[in-house]
């Protein structure tokens, strides 16, 4: 055969033969062995009311407030800090005022001048005005004189202690004239062209300034007797009330009480 038909390859099917099952790799499934056991879930506990969660907040916070007192009281309490004053420098001092009702000691410093409140430690040995005080550090020498409670007010002075003070500054410059009229009275000058030292004194003008000045000379002023004597004053009495003035007004200038303290033995 030739043309169309003999170029095509027609298979034709064999009649009469089965189909074997081709050879596969199938297996069985495994038998069932049972169903797997559920873990049970765990039961959610019923929620309190809203109520009962408000006081039970209340009585827990009420409970830490209480610990917390209580902790707070079972602390170890700090030591109180005493902070340094001025009067820790002070050595000696003078009894301005002894306040029985309030057991208080009122002192001036002698190198400072400044006024400060002491506890004394027999509260039933009375302290005359003007006695003379040890306050130093050492306290195994302070026979009278306790601690130091702090610096006294000119305001909240009594009226018997605002007027002693006067009295105490001139026992005390009284008691140390060599020094005074070493260091002031004969060493003083001319403060300005127009302004002498001793025109610092209460009562002392131009005029009087120039009359001590003759007075004093080349030698100088001995002792306060022959300076009261040869100028007509009181010179420790003027003094006095300088200081007293520059106690009250810390801003007076020039200041006699830092330029002649503390006095030297």
């Amino acid at each position: 055969m030739s043309g169309f038909r003999r170029d095509r390859n027609i298979k034709i099917p064999t009649r009469g033969k089965k189909s074997q099952p081709s050879s596969t790799n199938y297996m069985p499934s495994r038998p069932a062995e049972g169903r797997k056991e559920v873990p049970k879930k765990e039961e959610k506990k019923p929620q309190p009311q809203r109520s009962n969660n408000r006081n039970n907040r209340s009585t827990q916070s009420r409970n830490r407030r209480s610990d917390n007192r209580r902790s707070n009281n079972q602390r170890p309490q700090r030591q109180k800090i005493i902070k340094p004053t001025p009067l820790d420098d002070e050595i000696w001092a003078r009894v301005v005022e002894h306040d029985i009702e309030n057991n208080v000691l009122v002192l001036l410093g002698e190198s400072k001048m400044m006024i400060g409140r002491y506890r004394p430690k027999n509260s039933g040995n009375i302290q005359t005005v003007g006695t003379r005080l040890y306050v130093g550090i050492d306290k195994q020498k302070r026979e009278h004189v306790g601690d130091i409670i702090g610096m006294a007010r000119l305001d909240r002075l009594s009226t018997s202690a605002t007027n002693d003070l006067p009295i105490v500054l001139q026992s005390f410059i009284e008691e140390n004239e060599i020094h005074f009229i070493k260091s002031f009275f004969n060493p003083a000058g001319y403060l300005s062209l127009k302004q002498h030292a001793y025109e610092l004194l209460h009562g002392i003008g131009n005029k009087k300034a120039i009359q001590m000045v003759e007075e004093r000379g080349s030698s100088g002023f001995t002792s306060f007797e022959t300076l009261n004597q040869s100028c007509s004053i009181d010179a420790a009495e003027l003094l006095a009330k300088r200081f007293h003035s520059e106690i009250i007004d810390r801003n007076l200038q020039p200041r006699l009480t830092d330029l002649l303290l503390p006095v030297k033995a």
